[in-house]
């Protein structure tokens, strides 16, 4: 095929997925509206485009902040089209191109949910389907990048930062600035996480007039990351601020579970404050939210947060209760073991310990570390 030749079949192939698109555009938002599960409808023939396959993932990627269960549905529905498409169909770039893109959407609406070794799995899928279509650099840095995200979820903070000093120079190169500066806006996260709150501060506050102003995201992401380093360098009155701009950003788009995360932030500011009602009560909501999109885990350390503050309030006996059901909850959705053994312990001792509160932080710490050390072995406070 000459040159000439390729530039029509490309040009063809871009028309025909365009109207593939048209077509599975009215059908992928009625299946969503339907409220039917989408694994419960077969799967007809005219279904088994790349256009559709498209319209799934540009929908699963739209619900990752209200619904990422959904969001996963509707990825894994995408993959399990694009898998049963004719083989010759497409040419092979297009179809390493939809499921590469629907294993990516699978693994972000896994890390959404904080399941992040399926994330990892996810993303080594995706850059498997992207080689085989010799896809650009731009491509495994998106993936690389993605990958970083999990990794400092995990804690696994060298690991991720080498990523981000591979994929900022070729985000830059390519003319990515937003990937490039949420690249750096990552690079403070892992200060964040190591407890290095000057070095996330100067970080943030570097990025405020370099975050183009139509990214509202990251806009209001700079200003809650910048919020929560004040708060832990104990600066209230800068913290404040700056989380509430960050809330309000974050409301403006209707990220609901930024916003849950920016609140709970907020929530803890309070505690911290002594503002013991206040805190309870946006605890509360904050624990509902997470509920609500079923991420158990994070509900689960919002519920000890919230039990601290009961505790301050002389409610000791409904925070023991709220123990219980955490550990109910963590039982349910079949979280590590070891901390089903710290829950326990806690609602045992809240009944004898003269000092619920250091008990309720204590376990809260072990809890959270967990989900970077699942080995860790859980050790009672000496009384």
């Amino acid at each position: 095929m000459n040159v000439r030749e390729g530039r029509e079949s490309y040009l063809r192939t871009i028309v025909q997925i365009t109207r593939e698109r048209s077509a599975a555009q009215p059908i992928v938002r009625a299946l969503r509206n339907s409220g039917r599960d989408v694994w419960d409808v077969e799967i007809p023939q005219s279904w088994r485009t790349a256009g559709f396959v498209q319209e799934l993932t540009a929908l699963a990627y739209e619900l990752l902040e209200t619904d990422p269960r959904e969001s996963l549905l509707l990825a894994q529905l995408a993959l399990a089209i694009a898998t049963s498409i004719p083989a010759g169909t497409y040419e092979a770039p297009i179809q390493a191109q939809i499921e590469g893109t629907a294993w990516r959407e699978i693994g972000t609406a896994h890390k959404y949910l904080s399941e992040y070794d399926a994330a990892l799995r996810a993303y080594d899928a995706a850059q498997r389907a992207f080689a085989s279509a010799n896809s650009l650099a731009h491509d495994d840095a998106i993936i690389d990048f993605a990958r970083a995200i999990v990794l400092v979820d995990l804690d696994r903070l060298d690991e991720a930062r080498e990523l981000l000093e591979k994929v900022q120079p070729l985000f830059r190169s390519f003319g990515d600035k937003r990937r490039e500066v949420h690249a750096k806006i990552l690079a403070g996260n892992i200060y964040l996480c190591e407890q290095r709150w000057s070095e996330a501060r100067d970080t943030f506050k570097a990025l405020l007039p370099e975050v183009p102003e139509n990214d509202l995201y990251g806009n209001a992401i700079v200003r809650s990351n910048l919020g929560f380093a004040y708060e832990h360098m104990g600066q209230y009155n800068n913290a404040a601020p700056m989380l509430y701009a960050g809330l309000q950003m974050l409301t403006e788009l209707g990220w609901a579970v930024e916003i849950t995360r920016t609140e709970w932030s907020l929530a803890r500011l309070l505690l911290m404050t002594g503002e013991y009602e206040k805190a309870a009560a946006m605890l509360e909501r904050v624990r509902a939210g997470f509920l609500e999109k079923t991420i158990p885990e994070e509900a689960g350390l919002v519920g000890l947060d919230l039990a601290d503050a009961w505790i301050a309030l002389g409610r000791t006996a409904d925070a023991r209760e709220l123990v219980s059901t955490i550990l109910a909850e963590f039982t349910a959705a079949k979280l590590n073991s070891r901390a089903l053994t710290a829950l326990a312990y806690l609602r045992d001792v809240l009944v004898s310990t003269a000092k619920p509160e250091k008990a309720v932080r204590h376990v809260r710490t072990y809890v959270e570390r967990l989900r970077s050390e699942p080995s860790l072995l859980f050790l009672p406070l000496s009384e």
